[in-house]
């Protein structure tokens, strides 16, 4: 009779829906084979393997176990991977490099399920990159070193220093991909990429410095002169977090002829002496190229004429400033940070003169920065914002790349909104109570909205690509 009782309640527990054992149990804790290498390798990875900037590599699951911990208490905050924009107030992006809730919980249900391997057979093909290169995906197809390796004293401060190479081919040459890439992070402050010519009567020592005659004054400083549209002299910008601009296979960056490649480096002193020789990697447009970036910000003219100049405001008031008739230059007053304010407004605003294209914006600020926002009035009075970056990070200045590219019509408007943290409330302010002053030092401050765009009336598709016995 016992037999039968314990074979019938046996029945009933399998077949009653809320005693069913497998449901009980509930769904199998995600393993790192089959849940989040993908999402490791696709948003991790390009920075945390050997060589790069982040502290400890994470491809294997031996190099990603012992870190479990911290990395649910990083991505739950949404610390890690840095991605400064707003989703809500921001255009898609193609470089998005943040997770999606369900990533985040997926990487949180592994560590509380015991942070588990999983089947081999489950594991994705780890990402392949290229050592020495941040962007990872082929050897550059030219390298250009800076002329000499540059010798950083344990202290003092130190003012941008120019090193000029010549470009090295006799026919202008279109970029697809470029990087800065800093032989010593630890002291590259912030660098940049530019094209000039030599002043003149000028000429270069040996270590690729100018020497200026001894009838002009100046201290040999970049003069970003233009030699094409406004936007053309740059190349690229590196600084913490960024460091390769990737442009689409139609659209490059042109590498003059006859000109010279200007790297633009600024050091920080770091208690000891220190060597740098940064190099530039190069990877050539494969296809036609139609349009032309150029990169200007926020606040510059895209246009040679009264009618293009540009305009800043400082706490609502307009900013005194000089253009010269015929030039891009521009010189203003911009009044400085006062001591303790806690939102310090400027803004930049670039009337469009004629149709363009934009494809990525950059914000560069110092520790006061606070946030950076992107806002275009087109012609019927319309805002868009399309970029919102609301808490800037000095230490992850990101490129970001639009998903698709803008078309904005002449008549519009760009407006780069900057907000300054110059309080107590600041974490990394290294002095409230100093008035701030606009200039290099991390501890004064900048204001660069970086844009990336073509014009619209530029037709390159004459232009032919660079073939691969061209590119050596």
């Amino acid at each position: 009779m016992k037999r039968v009782v314990f074979v019938l309640v046996g029945t009933l527990i399998a077949l009653w829906p809320g005693l069913n054992t497998s449901q009980a149990a509930g769904p199998a804790s995600p393993t790192f084979a089959k849940d989040v290498a993908p999402i490791v390798y696709e948003k991790c990875a390009s920075c945390h393997r050997p060589g790069e900037v982040a502290p400890m590599p994470l491809i294997s699951y031996e190099d990603v176990r012992p870190w479990a911990k911290a990395i649910k208490a990083k991505v739950v905050a949404r610390e890690m991977p840095p991605w400064g924009a707003d989703h809500e107030q921001s255009l898609p992006m193609r470089n998005d490099r943040s997770l999606s809730e369900v990533q985040i919980q997926t990487i949180a249900a592994w560590v509380d399920g015991g942070a588990l391997k999983g089947n081999d057979a489950d594991l994705p093909k780890p990402p392949t990159f290229t050592d020495g290169w941040t962007y990872g995906r082929g050897e550059p197809d030219y390298v250009i070193d800076m002329p000499t390796t540059a010798e950083i004293p344990a202290e003092g401060e130190l003012p941008v220093t120019n090193y000029y190479v010549k470009v090295p081919w006799t026919e202008d040459r279109f970029a697809e991909v470029v990087e800065l890439r800093p032989g010593n992070r630890a002291v590259v402050h912030h660098a940049g990429v530019y094209f000039n010519d030599l002043p003149n009567g000028a000429t270069l020592d040996k270590d690729g410095k100018l020497i200026l005659p001894k009838d002009v004054s100046g201290s040999g400083r970049n003069t970003n002169s233009e030699f094409g549209l406004p936007g053309s002299s740059k190349l690229l910008s590196y600084v913490p977090g960024r460091g390769v601009d990737v442009h689409r296979p139609d659209a490059g960056k042109r590498i003059p002829a006859g000109k010279y490649i200007s790297f633009q480096m600024h050091y920080n002193p770091i208690g000891k002496p220190q060597q740098d020789r940064s190099k530039l990697g190069i990877w050539f447009n494969k296809q036609p190229v139609k349009y032309e970036i150029l990169i200007r910000q926020a606040g510059d003219p895209l246009a040679t004429t009264k009618a293009g100049l540009s305009l800043y405001r400082a706490e609502g008031k307009e900013v005194e400033y000089t253009a010269d008739e015929g030039s891009t230059r521009r010189r203003n007053k911009t009044p400085n940070i006062p001591p303790y304010v806690s939102d310090w407004h400027l803004t930049g605003i670039t009337p469009v003169t004629e149709d363009i294209t934009l494809y990525a914006m950059s914000p560069h600020m110092h520790l006061r920065g606070k946030s950076l926002k992107w806002v275009v009035t087109y012609p019927d009075g319309h805002e868009q914002t399309i970029l919102n970056v609301p808490k800037f990070d000095f230490n992850w200045q990101i490129n970001y790349e639009l998903a698709e590219p803008l078309h904005i019509p002449a008549g519009s408007k760009i407006s780069g909104i900057g907000v300054y943290d110059n309080s107590l409330k600041n974490r990394w302010n290294p002095g409230p109570q100093l008035e701030v002053f606009w200039s290099e030092q991390s501890w004064d401050e900048m204001y660069q909205p970086f844009t990336e765009y073509s014009v619209d009336s530029q037709d390159l598709t004459l232009m032919k690509p660079v073939t691969q016995q061209q590119q050596h």
